[in-house]
């Protein structure tokens, strides 16, 4: 591994002393003028991945997002900041844990039920790379990043682009006084909401009762016995204040330079960060046998653009990423917040009175035993990626043309080494009366649990991965008079592979668009993709991707030319298509061999075993396309307020599914997958900017809102009696259940104990008092799946809104985030089982069920009667477990100063001190949970930082 540190390094170096000898003097020139929001400004160039073009002669779906906007909230995954600031982009938060906190990102919601998150394209500096490798890059090194939405702005990305386009641009160099920029930054954070579980007391008391309930003897003699919190005999554990801080740390150090002149011009960055989990006391017995889950970082960049003629411009940008991660050896972050949420509080003590560590059998999870005492385990990743652009002038041949040619490597390797340990624990052995068993010297007896086992150690490799890129082709750019041609035509080659793939993906082709605009006013874009990929048979292989889209700036037009209050006004429209590929569905054209149950040979009837045919092929297998159809308008009034409206509509057929037939097992294989699914999406996204200045006074404030909804159109399904019972005609994952008609009452039953006359009955199993009762939807007495209807919506939420304001004042300056997030159903069944289902499975009870079913509190009662038997009538996918899970966060909050250029700060460029506060507040919970992953797992955590900005 130091080997790889050294030709990281060593390769940075290099290239920075490059750039900087050619970099010798320089030439001050007024920078490019900026927007006040986060938007980019109205004069910069859209990034389109394979092209630029000046926004006015867009006719695509496209936003922008300054790179500046991404610094205003500290979080240790890149991707997390930007979470409701792009319009059209849905950001679904992941796991808490540092260093594996890894969103899913949607485009325009879902059109596909074989395409979930993070199937988008992401581009880095022109070049398909991995999401991984994005994730860890640092803010400070983004120029900006742009959303590629509609047809005309992802046709020419092919077989690729069917589920949008992610671009992202480092910054470079600018022919300016060199620049040296310190970025520091120091944050405490704290857990947004754990799940709140009941003490001994509660669940000693309420574990009676679920007893009684199931028509057994209560287990607890005296549950008094268990209020106290210093009883190793009766505990009282509190296992998340006995394992977690109440708050960590976070920081990142960041220097880099800038600079150059008419030749050569440079970019270096080097970015440290460190992310402390919350894991408390990690290290008490030794460094060596615990750690606390941590995550360090290191970025390296260099950028450079030089021109070694006056027709020659080269461009090269490397990047280093160096990624350790520590975590315990003992149990993984989901292994550990489930048990501290499973074990009771009355079950064992952390430690034994005579000092030994505590146990169960029954759940053999001692947290903090394995935090402190089970050895640790370190996973190192390194990420290299490098790319390389030439355009080289032929106005010889003709004005405004030019070649231009790219090369792209990219790799990621990632390896671990692990040490552990394991030591006995014990377990107190109890009597009926609930008290210790005492030998005859009146040492009370444990059961040993586990033994000792020495330091073992491991290595091996965990994630590779490699993509390249070749492209070539022409550029051409020329007016004649008032009309104007911009066009780009491109060859491309890319390869992609990991570890687990025995055939590397490939996927080549040509990609042109071209522009044409009159006069300034009048606009068509023609664009497209003649691509190919090995995944599919010979023949079949490449396909067209066509799209056109119009444009009318009619603010140019001689009636509103002038105006003084429409500065800006331009309509579009677009169509056309795109495509995806899927790695999860290669080579359908040729059938699958899987294991056979084989056959018996000989006198001693030897099994053989043996392969057969268990996937039939499909000669006609292609990809899943999409076409598109986009409408919209930008418009600016006044000087200070701007809008840009979208409306669209997409339908994305040929979706991957196996027919819904049975085939006769004497068969011995499965039908083949086909191209037959359709789902239909349709949406909006709207922007509206105001900015404005009064004296020294200025401030902003944007809105945001995006909608999609989709809906399955054909479906292959088994035939069912109704309508609601079909995927066909909802949405894709929308939720579907039993429609919950509260609890089974005394008064539902005889003195028998049986169900009266014309009270539904459960398919499930015997119900009684306090089971949850459901709605007979087909009226035949009987509750089964026949009466499930669809309800909510799925768990990516169809509405997205976003608030940005901010002023600056003098020296001060202040801004804020807010997102809200709307039609998004939550399962509690599914994500929050243990938190809702106490005692089943020898589970804890929480706060859910604080409020069951008794008779006496039938008429208010919120959950089934407790139990300790597991319930299959409860357990049905019903309404009753669904919540809504809207909420708004307060995303990012900052309060900055910049101090005059006065007295010793003459010879420094400027200094600016900040407070910023990341994910400060949530509003709307979900049954006292967290709403975006509701509490499940390595908790999610907000941010009040500190930090400063020094430019020299």
């Amino acid at each position: 591994m130091k080997k790889h540190y050294k030709i990281i390094v060593v390769l940075w170096a290099m290239l920075c002393c490059c750039i900087v000898s050619m970099a010798q003097s320089t030439i001050i020139i007024n920078p490019p003028r900026s927007s006040a929001n986060d938007a980019v400004a109205v004069d910069t160039m859209i990034d389109f991945g394979f092209k630029k073009e000046l926004p006015w002669r867009s006719t695509g779906a496209v936003y922008t997002l300054s790179g500046k906007a991404l610094n205003k909230m500290f979080t240790g995954n890149l991707l997390n900041t930007l979470q409701g600031r792009i319009p059209g982009l849905t950001v679904v938060t992941g796991s808490g844990e540092p260093g594996y906190d890894l969103p899913a990102l949607y485009v325009r919601g879902q059109t596909s039920w074989n395409i979930g998150g993070n199937q988008l394209v992401i581009l880095l500096d022109g070049f398909h790379v991995e999401i991984s490798a994005l994730s860890a890059l640092s803010p400070y090194e983004i120029e900006s990043v742009t959303l590629l939405k509609d047809a005309a702005a992802t046709a020419m990305f092919g077989l690729q682009g069917g589920a949008g386009v992610l671009s992202i641009r480092t910054r470079k160099g600018r022919t300016a006084k060199n620049e040296l920029v310190l970025n520091a930054r120091y944050g405490i954070s704290s857990v947004v909401q754990l799940p709140r579980v009941m003490n001994g007391y509660d669940y000693t008391t309420l574990y009676n009762q679920a007893l009684v309930n199931d028509g057994f003897s209560p287990k607890y003699p005296n549950p008094e016995l268990y209020r106290a919190t210093n009883d190793p005999i009766h505990p009282n554990v509190n296992w998340y204040n006995e394992l977690l801080n109440s708050t960590s740390h976070i920081q990142d150090y960041n220097l880099l330079f800038r600079g150059g002149n008419e030749t050569a011009r440079y970019f270096v960055m080097v970015d440290y960060m460190n992310n402390n989990g919350l894991y408390k006391n990690a290290k008490t017995i030794s460094k060596d046998f615990g750690t606390n889950a941590t995550y360090n970082k290191i970025n390296l960049r260099a950028n450079a653009d030089i021109d070694l003629s006056k027709n020659l411009l080269v461009s090269a940008a490397v990047s280093g990423i160096i990624e350790d991660r520590n975590t315990p050896s003992g149990f993984s972050a989901s292994q550990l917040f489930n048990n501290l949420m499973t074990i009771p509080a009355a079950t064992f003590a952390v430690k034994n009175p005579n000092g030994t560590w505590g146990n169960s059998s029954v759940y053999n999870f001692n947290p903090v035993e394995l935090l402190q005492q089970s050895g640790i385990y370190k996973a190192h990743t390194r990420t290299i990626q490098t790319g390389v652009t030439a355009k080289q002038k032929l106005g010889m041949i003709t004005p405004g043309l030019a070649l231009t040619a790219g090369v792209s490597f990219n790799n990621q390797y990632g390896g671990y080494y692990q040490t552990s340990y394991a030591v006995r624990t014990y377990e107190m052995v109890k009597n009926a009366q609930d008290m210790p068993v005492r030998d005859a010297d009146s040492n009370i007896v444990y059961k040993t649990i586990g033994n000792d086992v020495p330091r073992s150690t491991g290595d091996g490799g965990t994630t590779h991965w490699n993509r390249n890129t070749l492209q070539f082709g022409f550029d051409y750019n020329r007016s004649f008079g008032k009309h104007t041609f911009s066009g780009t035509l491109l060859g491309r080659r890319e390869s992609y592979l990991h570890d687990g793939q025995s055939y590397a993906v490939r996927v080549q082709g040509l990609s042109a668009g071209v522009t044409y605009d009159y006069a300034q006013k009048y606009i068509v874009d023609v664009s497209g993709a003649y691509m190919g990929s090995a995944d599919f048979a010979p023949g079949k292989r490449y396909g067209l991707f066509p799209a056109a889209g119009i444009g009318w700036v009619a603010s140019n037009e001689g009636i509103l030319k002038g105006n003084k209050v429409v500065d800006y006004l331009k309509f579009r429209a677009s169509y056309g298509a795109a495509a995806n590929i899927n790695e999860s569905y290669r080579f359908l054209y040729e059938a699958q061999a899987g294991s056979a149950s084989g056959w018996i040979t000989g006198s001693g009837n030897t099994a053989q075993s043996g392969l057969a045919i268990a996937q039939l092929a499909n000669p006609n297998a292609t990809w899943e396309l999409k076409t598109s159809f986009n409408a919209g308008f930008d418009i600016r009034l006044l000087k200070t307020l701007s809008a840009t409206v979208d409306v669209f509509s997409e339908k994305r057929t040929g979706i991957y599914e196996i027919p819904s037939a049975s085939v006769p097992a004497f068969t011995g294989f499965n039908l083949p997958w086909v191209n037959s699914g359709v789902v239909h999406n349709k949406g909006f996204e709207a922007i509206i900017n105001y900015d404005n200045k009064a004296g020294d006074f200025t401030y902003h404030i944007s809105g945001s809102a995006a909608f999609a909804r989709n809906k399955i159109i054909d479906k292959s399904e088994t035939a069912q009696p109704f309508a609601r019972l079909y995927q066909k005609g909802f949405a894709i994952n929308q939720e579907k259940g039993l429609a919950f008609d509260g609890f089974y009452q005394q008064s539902d039953f005889d003195a028998s104990g049986n169900l009266k006359a014309g009270v539904a009955a459960s398919s499930f199993t015997n119900v009684k008092p306090g089971d949850l009762k459901y709605k007979d939807l087909d009226g035949n007495g009987i509750i089964n799946a026949y009466d499930m209807q669809p309800f909510g919506y799925s768990n990516v939420p169809e509405i997205t809104l976003g608030l940005n304001i901010g002023f600056a004042w003098k020296g001060f300056d202040c801004s804020a985030f807010a997102q809200g997030v709307l039609h998004r159903t939550v399962n509690l069944l599914s994500v929050a089982y243990n938190y809702t289902h106490p005692f089943v499975n020898n589970n804890n009870i929480t706060a859910f069920s604080g409020n069951s079913w008794t008779p006496a509190t039938s008429a208010t009662s919120t959950t089934p009667r407790l139990s300790t038997l597991s319930n299959p009538n409860n357990d049905q996918a019903s309404n009753f477990w669904l919540r809504k899970g809207d909420f708004i966060k307060l995303r990012s909050l900052q309060l900055g100063y910049t101090f005059s250029n006065k007295g010793v700060l003459q010879k420094i460029g400027s200094v600016r001190v900040f407070v910023n506060g990341t994910n400060l507040f949530v509003f709307n919970k979900v049954d006292g949970l967290e709403p975006e992953n509701l509490s499940m797992g390595y908790p999610l955590t907000k941010v009040v930082d500190f930090g400063f900005n020094i430019k020299f």
